[in-house]
């Protein structure tokens, strides 16, 4: 009896092993494809493989989206190089990554449910960064610096917050200071292919102000992905900021993407023309700006801007004030998975001028430290970039 007891165990021992294996998670078939997809398109090859032979089932026993999610980031973290993220279909980097390559990625259609203000997560919460002109967040009252709470009695939560809620008011509770009792705002999502969000975000900054007796223009690039956005500053020099004296572009944030010719627009090799008609009168035309130029910065300033950051350093074009940016200048490309969730993986590394900016930077000229957390609308990093602005125009 004993021995057919201990047969009887060991078969059914056997057999809930052979259970466990031939089972797997709804996510480790998606958990192969990004492991593969690091194995055989990651920049570094031999670092590829490694990465994958050491994660290869890592997603077995993962319970959902958001479990999956953080266990891939955290493993792609361990990559150590800038460009490598996981994006599930629901979250705002999605859509953010499917508008900036739709030439390639051909999606039917990419919109987001937002309020038109950029978030940043800490140990302590989620605090607004960049409140957008003329956007939803805006126009009900929302400041840098406030600590998200409640959307609709449920905590904060940057995928779901706002699904479902385009055009519907919403109420919302932030803590402003610390410690204090909540507002209640009201606020009204609004659904938008993310590009056009930030060129318009990026015309509404558009501003020509009188600070300490000089005219300062203001504008604000939250997104450098694609021609539209160089040709509007561009546009925005040779009209409404004509006049000014100093200009202040603000890179911080957001998304790369800057073209190495957005330099030209600071070029002072660029050719004035002046023209004269019969009339005497004359008109000039200059393509590229001549005046003290400030580029505003921070460690989260990347890719694509940092290329440009260097080259006005370099050359002496513009004074950089902020912080030092993020040292993540990898070529990255979005992978497609099966379920319609998107991997960027550094696909190629490279240098700038013979300089390699990955992982070090461009530093600042001067460095101004953030303060957001319960800020309340208070920007010490744009004040003195606009102060320094000033200051370089010459009497």
């Amino acid at each position: 009896m004993a021995v057919q007891t201990a047969r009887w165990l060991a078969v059914a021992g056997l057999l809930m092993s052979a259970s466990v294996h031939a089972a797997p998670g709804p996510y480790t078939k998606l958990g192969d494809e990004v492991v593969a997809l690091v194995r055989t398109r990651f920049h570094d090859a031999q670092k590829g493989a490694a990465w994958a032979d050491a994660h290869q089932g890592y997603a077995a026993d993962v319970k959902d989206a958001e479990d999956f999610a953080r266990r891939t980031n955290a493993a792609l973290a361990e990559l150590k190089v800038s460009h490598t993220t996981y994006y599930p279909k629901q979250s705002p980097g999605h859509a953010a990554v499917s508008s900036i390559f739709q030439g390639f990625l051909k999606p039917k259609k990419v919109e987001a449910t937002g309020i038109g203000a950029d978030v940043m997560e800490t140990p302590d919460g989620f605090f607004v960064r960049h409140v957008f002109v003329e956007g939803p967040a805006a126009k009900a009252g929302l400041l840098r610096g406030d600590r998200l709470l409640t959307v609709e009695g449920q905590p904060f939560h940057p995928w779901r917050a706002f699904a479902n809620r385009a055009g519907r008011a919403t109420r919302l509770t932030v803590e402003r200071t610390k410690g204090a009792e909540p507002l209640s705002l009201t606020v009204t999502p609004r659904s938008m292919d993310p590009r056009k969000e930030w060129l318009a975000y990026q015309k509404a900054s558009s501003r020509v102000v009188e600070h300490q007796g000089r005219r300062v223009a203001y504008q604000h690039l939250y997104s450098c992905a694609g021609e539209d956005h160089q040709q509007l500053l561009e546009e925005t020099l040779q009209d409404a900021f004509a006049d000014a004296e100093a200009l202040v572009v603000d890179f911080r944030d957001g998304w790369g993407g800057c073209s190495p010719a957005f330099v030209n627009l600071f070029n002072p090799q660029v050719p004035t023309m002046v023209s004269t008609g019969r009339d005497g009168k004359t008109q000039t035309l200059s393509m590229a700006w001549h005046k003290p130029v400030v580029l505003l910065v921070n460690g989260n300033s990347r890719s694509g801007k940092e290329v440009v950051a260097f080259a006005l350093k370099r050359h002496r074009l513009a004074t950089l004030v902020g912080q030092r940016t993020a040292g993540a200048v990898m070529a990255g490309g979005p992978q497609k998975l099966s379920n319609g969730d998107l991997l960027y993986l550094a696909v190629m590394d490279g240098t700038v001028d013979g300089e390699r900016l990955e992982g070090v930077g461009v530093p600042v000229d001067v460095e101004v430290p953030d303060a957001l957390p319960y800020a309340v609308g208070v920007d010490p990093q744009k004040a003195r970039a606009l102060d320094v602005a000033a200051s370089l125009v010459k009497g």
